[in-house]
This record gives structure tokens, sequence and C-alpha cells, in this order.
């Protein structure tokens, strides 16, 4: 038996040994590409830049930017993900090629799903076409719009 004294700092050696030991969950799910950058441009409601990378919102269709809703949308995502902003991308792993040279995933920042976010909003709508080609469709706030 263990003397009392010891107790505490044994017990602490191994909290800190199944600390280092068990793998931190990184918040991406599949076996795509998980992102952590800096947010370094917002190019539209449905697009960003992370760490340089542009990034497209799985499943989300804003609308574009030569009518005041796209610039509103575009405002929007500013406000709640501003440039600067950490972020975690979790790359779809139905759509690994991309989409015009864009990483195209699921975004959080500031503790929000940004894609999820942007429907909510209003500032965007499903895009059902991908429902079918998205590791994400089955979420719960793709299904709420329409998946």
């Amino acid at each position: 038996m263990i003397p009392i004294k010891y107790t505490i700092p044994v017990i602490l050696i191994v909290v800190g040994i199944l600390v280092i030991t068990i793998p931190i969950d990184s918040g991406c799910l599949g076996e795509a590409q998980c992102i952590t950058g800096k947010v370094t441009q917002i190019t539209d409601g449905d697009t960003i830049k992370v760490d340089e990378k542009p990034i497209r919102l799985a499943l989300v269709l804003s609308p574009e930017l030569f009518n005041e809703e796209g610039v509103m949308a575009k405002e929007y995502l500013e406000n709640i993900c501003p440039i600067g902003s950490t972020v975690l991308v979790d790359e779809d792993d139905l759509q690994t090629k991309g989409s015009y040279d864009r990483v195209i995933g699921l975004v959080m920042c500031n503790g929000k799903i940004l894609n999820e976010d942007m429907l909510r909003s209003g500032h965007g709508e499903i895009s059902t076409r991908h429902c079918k080609t998205s590791e994400f469709s089955d979420s719960s706030w793709a299904k709420y719009f329409g998946c």
C-alpha cells in the first residue's frame, strides 16, 4: 500500500501520463484535411481565406457581391468571424477535389459553425445539389435546411 503522503503525487503522475498519451480530438471528422489557421480574407458570404488558402463553406450558397444581399452576407460573415480570427476547417471527405481551387469544408469560428450560421441568419441557402456529395449532409443543421 502507498503511504498517504505519496498518493496525490502518484495520482498526478498517472493523470499526467494519460493526458500526454491520449490524443486530443481535433474537432474534425473523417480522413480529409483538418486545417487550423487565421482568417486572412472574407471573399464573400460563402468563401473565406485561411492563411491565404481559399475555403468554400460546404453546402452553403450565398448571394453574389454584385447585389445588396451579397454585400450584406459578406458583412455578416466579417462580423461573426473577423479577419484574424482562428478557425478550424474540416475538409469535406466527399469533395476533396475542391471547387475552383478552394477547399470545401465545415468552418468553425468563435464557437460557431459558419456554414450553419450563414443559413440560420438568412444570408445563405442550402446547396441541395450537393447534399448527396457532402459528408455534412447528415448533420442536423443540413437536414433542417433541406438536405
